[in-house]
């Protein structure tokens, strides 16, 4: 009789084990892929703010923005930039905008582009200096 209670618990044992390694697997791949967003977007975030500084003081910023990209280690080809200003003249006091948009397909673990198809996106606010 005690062997099948000590054999009882030794299966619950295994049985546990089992599926909590069914579900924490899922979860710590949920973590990564959060944490990989909070990452692309803390450089988007950055790569944003340099492009509107260029941007408002009459520069192309494009380029500076997906050399910053690529130096954090994401694929540029990945980044859409949009710089948007009033008119076709920029003007002292102006307001300029940067709005960088990113697809992250291939950065994460779950299929994540099926659910967020426009990517990643983050945009950056100055006045024309």
């Amino acid at each position: 009789m005690r062997r099948n209670e000590t054999h009882k618990q030794g299966v619950a044992i295994v049985e546990f084990a089992l599926i909590m390694g069914i579900l924490l697997v899922p979860l710590m791949a949920g973590v990564w892929d959060v944490s990989k967003f909070i990452d692309i977007n803390q450089i988007l975030t950055r790569a944003a703010r340099e492009g509107v500084v260029l941007a408002s003081r009459g520069k192309e910023p494009t380029e500076t923005i997906q050399n910053y990209v690529e130096s954090a280690g994401l694929d540029p080809s990945h980044l859409t930039v949009t710089i948007t200003h009033g008119t076709d003249d920029i003007n002292f006091g102006q307001e300029v905008s940067v709005v960088l948009t990113f697809d992250f397909s291939g950065y994460t673990i779950f299929p994540w582009e099926d659910i967020i198809p426009q990517g990643l996106s983050t945009a950056a606010f100055a006045k024309v200096e």
